[in-house]
C-alpha cells in the first residue's frame, strides 16, 4: 500500500512541475503564422489573367509576441509592396483572426489548398481583405 501511495505521490509531484522554457501561447500563434504565403488562380480567381512569375505574395514577419508585419507584393501591372504594420493576432476556435487598429483585416487557418499543379492538399490559408478607400486596398488569399 505504501508503494502504491509513494508512486501516486511521484506522478502527481512529476506532472505538477513545469519547464521554464515552455513556449507561450502568443509565442506559438506568431511563430506558426510568419512564413510566406504564395497564391495561385484555383485559390484566388482575380489572378487568372496574371503571368505565372508575377503572381502576388505575402510575407508575415514577427513583431512581438502577438503582432505581426504583413509584407504585401505584388507585380501586375506594376510592382507595388505594401506594409501592414502592427497587426494584431487572436486564437480563435479553429483560425487566427488578423486585426488592424481593432478591425479584422483576415484570418489564417488549416484548410484545403490547391498548388500551382492542381494538386489539393491541406495546409495553412491566409486571407487578408483589408480596404482603407476605394483605391486603396489588398485583397489576398494565399498559402503557406
Amino acid at each position: 500500500m505504501k508503494k502504491q501511495l509513494l508512486f501516486f505521490a511521484l506522478l502527481v509531484a512529476l506532472s505538477a512541475c513545469q519547464n521554464e522554457n515552455d513556449v507561450r501561447p502568443n509565442q506559438a500563434i506568431t511563430s506558426a503564422a510568419s512564413g510566406l504565403y504564395q497564391t495561385n488562380f484555383f485559390l484566388d480567381p482575380s489572378c487568372v489573367a496574371i503571368p505565372d512569375g508575377k503572381m502576388p505574395y505575402a510575407e508575415i514577419k514577427k513583431e512581438t509576441d502577438s503582432t505581426i508585419t504583413i509584407a504585401y507584393t505584388r507585380f501586375y501591372p506594376d510592382k507595388e509592396i505594401r506594409q501592414l504594420e502592427h497587426v494584431l493576432l487572436s486564437r480563435q476556435a479553429e483560425s487566427i483572426q488578423l486585426k488592424l487598429n481593432k478591425a479584422s483585416i483576415g484570418s489564417i487557418q488549416t484548410d484545403r489548398i490547391f498548388t500551382d499543379k492542381g494538386m489539393e492538399k491541406e495546409g495553412q490559408v491566409l486571407r487578408i481583405n483589408w480596404q482603407k478607400t476605394p483605391q486603396d486596398f489588398i485583397y489576398f488569399t494565399g498559402y503557406k
